[in-house]
């Protein structure tokens, strides 16, 4: 019963459904859902669904260009205010928001993962694997896998995994069919195009994917005679064709939802923009893309934690092929050198192979393994290289680079089912508990942030200014509730003074990092009144909130 495909994905649906249940609907995973669900509270709150992702803005009448926004990184677009970089998701997950609230609309992600298992599954099945095998990489990867954690949080990363992998498990199907089946060519072309609509690094995994393909093909010509290179050539360019028209397809056909709903298209601009940065700040890119595979933390420590909890992996799985209980000792070391990244609390775990343990036996062992190991292996330098910097340490399992942590565990998977079964166990222990202080860490962080803003907007100040860029982005569910500003700077503050004094307010609530912050001093017109309350945020994370007056001569003028 637990290997009908129906019954195993309601069973793993529920799962995810009863952990979601740990975590607050008020607090995410990343400030980026903040901002998606910001916009969903906007598009659902009237009667019935708008349809309009304009975040609006309180005081634009005296902030015209959006100096001091509250929500950060959002776009002024013609009357609009937009912070969203995906309308297919968002406007798939309205009427779920509309009816059952975040909770509800969680079943999108939730949903995209159990695709992202099933994948896994084809993948380990056409690497050779039997059935219950298939069935073993479903679960883990379900269960056991950073895909665990986007499940779990409003983000559109679990779909663009995979749709991203069907598409690879397609194209492969049809290299290894000498170019035939263009239709399932034309169905990869499709899957990675809507993937598009969602994830601007598809179009690195497109290229690889096409490119590898290619290659497969052409090494099969030079070995075919010449009237069957000929054929296998025509159904290559058959197939090539029908999965780009595909791909084109969709992505014209977002493009104009885009410039239909927003009067200009986000997706072609941000791939435009990617494609623009690509390489730029060096020493910044190196250091992100330690951040990202290695990462057991956001700081230097956490890399060495992370490279060394990842040396260790390997050669557990090395030496574990022929000294069972040393290969199981080793693992074991990495599991309590990752561990002590927690020593001081949970956090994230930014590093794709501290976060997939199972993927670090691909690159291991896993020899001449074909077509996912490829594609997955080169595609992490190119997407290194273009992705938005900045994001790295904050992050779970490198978001940008899932696909490649997904195509690589399938390969590893079939590598570890070759060890011993102790050494298998260990492994599946690692990624198990890797996973687990992720869950733990978003029903932490949801919590956390759900109290911080829930304290903050009951203050009885009239606006609330924050210096944290972001602080007002985590608080996306209660969006228009409390009326926020963002200074992230003197300049700034001073315009958030001149706009709260022309709204016709006396006071204000500043929000600042208790321990990072200098705090502003008395200017021309306001001052800080009364004693600072100390709020904490995170472990270690503490905020400091102080009361501004506006004096007598501000009253006069």
């Amino acid at each position: 019963m637990w290997r009908r495909p129906v019954v195993a994905g309601v069973v793993l649906l529920c799962a995810y459904v009863g952990l979601s249940f740990l975590n607050s609907p008020r607090g995410f995973l990343g400030t980026d859902t903040g901002g998606k669900v910001a916009t969903l509270e906007v598009m659902t709150r009237g009667e019935g669904i708008t349809f309009d992702p304009d975040l609006g803005y309180w005081a634009e009448r005296w902030d015209s260009d959006g100096s001091v926004y509250p929500i950060y990184f959002t776009a002024h677009i013609g009357r609009r205010w937009v912070n969203v970089t995906t309308l297919p998701m968002l406007f798939a997950a309205a009427p779920l928001y509309d009816v059952g609230g975040y909770r509800l609309a969680l079943l999108l992600p939730m949903m995209g993962a159990v695709a992202a298992a099933f994948a896994t599954r084809a993948l380990v099945r056409r690497l050779g694997a039997d059935e219950r095998a298939g069935w073993g990489a479903f679960w883990l990867i379900g269960l056991a896998s950073p895909l665990t954690i986007y499940a779990l949080d409003f983000w559109e990363h679990s779909w663009g995994v995979a749709l991203m992998a069907w598409g690879v498990v397609l194209v492969w199907d049809v290299v290894e069919a000498d170019g035939r089946r263009w239709g399932r060519a034309a169905v990869a072309g499709a899957l990675l195009g809507l993937s598009f609509t969602m994830r601007t690094e598809t179009l690195v995994y497109v290229a690889v994917t096409g490119a590898i393909a290619a290659a497969m093909l052409g090494v099969r010509l030079t070995r075919e005679q010449r009237d069957g290179a000929r054929v296998v050539a025509a159904r290559a360019a058959s197939a090539a064709v029908a999965a780009m028209g595909a791909f084109g397809a969709v992505a014209f056909a977002n493009d104009l939802l885009e410039r239909r709903v927003l009067d200009q298209g986000i997706r072609g601009a941000r791939a435009t923009g990617v494609a623009s940065l690509a390489g730029d700040a060096p020493a910044d890119r190196i250091t992100e893309a330690a951040y990202t595979l290695l990462g057991a933390g956001g700081s230097t420590s956490g890399v060495l934690l992370g490279s060394t909890a990842v040396a260790l992996l390997a050669w557990g799985v090395v030496r574990g092929r022929t000294d069972e209980w040393f290969g199981v000792a080793v693992v074991a070391g990495a599991v309590g050198v990752i561990a002590l990244r927690f020593g001081d609390g949970l956090g994230f775990v930014p590093g794709l192979f501290v976060a997939w343990p199972v993927a670090v036996a691909a690159i291991a062992v896993a020899g001449h393994r074909r077509f996912p190991l490829w594609v997955g292996a080169a595609a992490l330098p190119v997407v290194v290289a273009t992705q938005f910097r900045g994001g790295a340490a904050p992050q779970w399992a490198g978001r940008y680079v899932l696909t490649s942590g997904l195509l690589l565990a399938a390969v590893g998977l079939v590598c570890v089912l070759a060890l011993p079964r102790l050494v298998q166990r260990a492994i599946i222990v690692a990624a198990v508990a890797v996973t687990l202080a992720g869950c733990g860490w978003l029903a932490v962080r949801s919590h956390d942030v759900d109290r911080t803003i829930g304290a903050i907007e009951a203050r009885p100040e009239p606006v609330i200014v924050s210096r944290i860029a972001h602080l007002a982005r985590e608080g996306g569910a209660t969006y228009g509730e409390r009326r926020w500003l963002t200074a992230i700077d003197t300049g700034l503050f001073h315009e958030a003074l001149d706009v709260v004094a022309a709204a016709g307010e006396d006071q204000l609530v500043l929000v600042e990092l208790a321990d990072a912050y200098k705090p502003f001093e008395a200017t021309d017109g306001w001052r800080p009144i009364g004693r600072s309350e100390r709020l904490r945020l995170f472990s270690g994370v503490h905020l400091r909130l102080s009361t501004w007056q506006r004096t007598e001569h501000t009253f006069s003028q």
